[in-house]
């Protein structure tokens, strides 16, 4: 699926393959795949452990970055109640093994104008929305992929995005460590490789678009074991 081999005289570690660790951009995972699914309850781990990454992977970690939902930018009050119990289901079942790192969101009420105006009332110019803006996520991703690189925590780093905003964290590894092996996860629909950001994909030695197959097969239990947490019922 878009395979390429990896740049550099690369050599693997010895005891378990390349230290592997995942950064997973999750508002963007969200909206490109799971917003209109029913396969939110996604257990990550078993997501690029088992049907991601290959055999040459020693998964180290997987980072995952969000942003808690806001009540009033949700059509559904308990959304942010339902993306609380995810996220502490993915702290239960993988402690030490998968970390939270959370940014926020940024509600403002700007004037925009119209493009067209409404026949209703032909004088407005102008109209007073709602504005919700995820901060500190790609600055927090970045750095952090930039920092392990830098202090050796890994020798493969995995993003999960097709954000073209990451693309200064990818080409600066690439530039300054051309050891590092780099890999790229889009979570797009369809399998039209020619949809995943150019911007990335040309500094990645692989990339993939996530199977929603794959997706299927990698759900958390309905009730995370050792706890009362348990699956919404509407997801």
């Amino acid at each position: 699926m878009g395979d390429k081999p990896p740049s550099g005289g690369f050599v693997i570690s010895t005891g378990g393959g390349l230290r592997t660790v995942v950064y997973v951009d999750g508002y963007n995972l969200y909206y490109g795949l799971l917003r209109k699914s029913k396969l939110k309850w996604l257990d990550l781990y078993s997501l690029f452990n088992d049907h991601v990454l290959d055999d040459q992977a020693n998964l180290l970690e997987i980072r995952y970055y969000t942003a808690p939902v806001l009540g009033r930018m949700s059509d559904d009050s308990k959304s942010t109640q339902r993306q609380r119990t995810y996220l502490q289901a993915l702290r239960n079942m993988y402690s030490g093994k998968l970390e939270i790192i959370e940014g926020k969101i940024l509600a403002t009420t700007p004037y925009q104008r119209l493009v067209q105006s409404i026949p209703e009332a032909p004088h407005l110019k102008k109209v007073q929305v709602f504005d919700f803006n995820e901060k500190k996520t790609d600055v927090n991703l970045a750095s952090d992929m930039l920092a392990g690189a830098w202090t050796g925590e890994f020798e493969q780093a995995v993003l999960c995005s097709n954000d073209s905003d990451l693309e200064g964290a990818f080409s600066t590894i690439r530039k300054h460590l051309p050891q590092m092996r780099l890999g790229l996860v889009a979570p797009i629909l369809g399998e039209d490789h020619r949809r995943i950001s150019k911007d990335l994909s040309r500094y990645a030695d692989w990339s993939k678009i996530l199977s929603p197959v794959h997706l299927e097969n990698s759900q958390l239990p309905d009730r995370i074991p050792n706890s009362r947490l348990c699956k919404p019922d509407t997801w």
